[in-house]
C-alpha cells in the first residue's frame, strides 16, 4: 500500500514550473521540466539536461514536448537552442564558451563553430 506522502513528490515535481530566459537573446519561456526524462513524455531521454515545456500545439496526453534550451556545460548560464545562442557538441555550450574552447574540438566542429562567429 502506497502512503499519500510516496505520492506527493511525484505530483509536485510534474507541476513544477521554471521561468526559463535565455541569457544571449532573452527569450522568455515557462518550462514544465528541467532534465533529461520529462516525465510527462513517453520514453524519451534527452542526451543532455534541458528545459522542457509540454507541446501547447499537440492534443493533450500525447507526451509531446517542446525543448527550449539548456545550461551551459561551462559557465552555467541558461541558453536557447537556438544556434545564434548555443552551441553543442557533447554537451550544450554558450557561444562565447564554446569559442573560448574553439581548439579543444576537433577541426570539422572547429569549422561549424567558426560558420556561427561570422
Amino acid at each position: 500500500m502506497m502512503a499519500d506522502d510516496d505520492k506527493k513528490p511525484k505530483e509536485e515535481v510534474e507541476q513544477l514550473v521554471y521561468d526559463f530566459k535565455c541569457s544571449s537573446c532573452a527569450m522568455e519561456e515557462k518550462a514544465h521540466y528541467k532534465g533529461k526524462n520529462p516525465p510527462f513524455s513517453r520514453n524519451l531521454s534527452l542526451k543532455y539536461p534541458s528545459y522542457v515545456m509540454k507541446d501547447p500545439f499537440s492534443p493533450p496526453g500525447k507526451g509531446e514536448i517542446l525543448v527550449l534550451g539548456s545550461d551551459c556545460s561551462v559557465c552555467g548560464i541558461s541558453i536557447c537552442i537556438n544556434k545564434e545562442c548555443s552551441f553543442f557538441y557533447l554537451k550544450m555550450y554558450c557561444i562565447p564558451c564554446a569559442l573560448n574552447l574553439n581548439e579543444t574540438f576537433p577541426i570539422e566542429v572547429k569549422s561549424k563553430l567558426l560558420q556561427i562567429k561570422k
